[in-house]
């Protein structure tokens, strides 16, 4: 792990806010060790919170390849009861593609204009199915650490630039990754002259009551079902867990990252969706990628 001594987005000054757990899954997969506390900090810029230290690339690796497959299944039901078999599955089910494909159509349609769209890429999309007829008569990539084989219909690549994509979405991955800024500046190098990105990600807070109260019940089934995590887990840095998630965006915050990275906004906003467990929102962007990012 690193320690970061700046925002990781914006380069601004952070504070300490909250001491918080590692997941037992966590601190298992990527590490093999118990669980233990990190810090949730806070820009004083531009309100991003991130858990620090960050998770270095070999790190994300361990916990991403394989990625929803049986043995991550089988791992994080050994510590989490209630992530079984279906709600592995219902993540990634045909339903909740069709539900965020209908949002991010709207925003194309509202905001892309009449650009002719042949190549789409999916930067760090599982299997591509988010992509996978998403823009008609289009051809979709996919471009993703887990290894996993990609959807029908859906390209893999391990060279982004060489789909020459003229959309590259980013959907639901910055808030796993230690660097959000690298990984931007990534999808920027890989993006052809008057190509557009799309980068949406949860609008979330740590601190939410419904968030806290759900914390407050997993752990209690945990204790209740898996008893060796009692010692490791009955602490109130559980309320406040790091997770898969271990950053949290807000608008402003996203806007700052597209910034900093040498984007031009064309525009953003957020959206309400309905997920397979429950409702949730989206903050997203839709910017012009410059080859002059940093």
């Amino acid at each position: 792990m690193i320690e970061a001594s700046r925002c990781v987005l914006c380069e601004g000054e952070i504070k300490q806010i909250q001491r918080a757990l590692v997941a037992p899954f966590l601190a298992t997969r990527i590490w093999n060790r118990a669980p233990f506390c990190v810090n949730l900090v806070q820009c004083e810029t531009c309100d991003f919170m991130f858990y620090n230290p960050r998770l270095e690339p070999s790190e994300e690796q361990r916990l991403y390849a394989g990625y929803r497959d049986s043995e991550y299944q089988r791992m994080r039901h050994a510590s989490e009861p209630w992530y079984t078999v279906r709600v592995n599955a219902s993540l990634a089910s045909v339903s909740s593609y069709k539900r965020r494909q209908q949002a991010l159509r709207a925003v194309l349609r509202s905001h892309a204009g009449d650009r002719h769209i042949r190549s789409v890429l999916d930067y760090g999309g599982d299997r591509g199915d988010l992509v996978c007829g998403l823009v008609e008569d289009a051809t979709a990539f996919v471009y993703d650490i887990s290894g996993i084989e990609p959807a029908a219909g859906v390209i893999s690549t391990t060279d982004p630039a060489g789909c020459k994509p003229d959309l590259i979405i980013s959907s639901n991955v910055l808030e796993h990754v230690g660097s959000p800024r690298n990984v931007v500046s990534e999808m920027c190098a890989a993006a052809p002259p008057n190509s557009m990105l799309f980068i949406e990600v949860p609008r979330e807070s740590p601190f939410a009551k419904k968030r806290i109260f759900r914390r407050i019940a997993q752990v209690g089934l945990m204790v209740l079902v898996r008893p060796a995590l009692i010692r490791s887990v009955i602490r109130p840095e559980s309320l406040f867990m790091m997770h898969e998630h271990i950053n949290y965006f807000s608008e402003r915050s996203l806007t700052a990252l597209i910034g900093a990275c040498g984007c031009e906004l064309v525009a953003a906003g957020a959206y309400v969706i309905e997920g397979p467990l429950e409702k949730g929102e989206m903050a997203w962007c839709l910017a012009k990628p410059r080859k002059t990012a940093p």
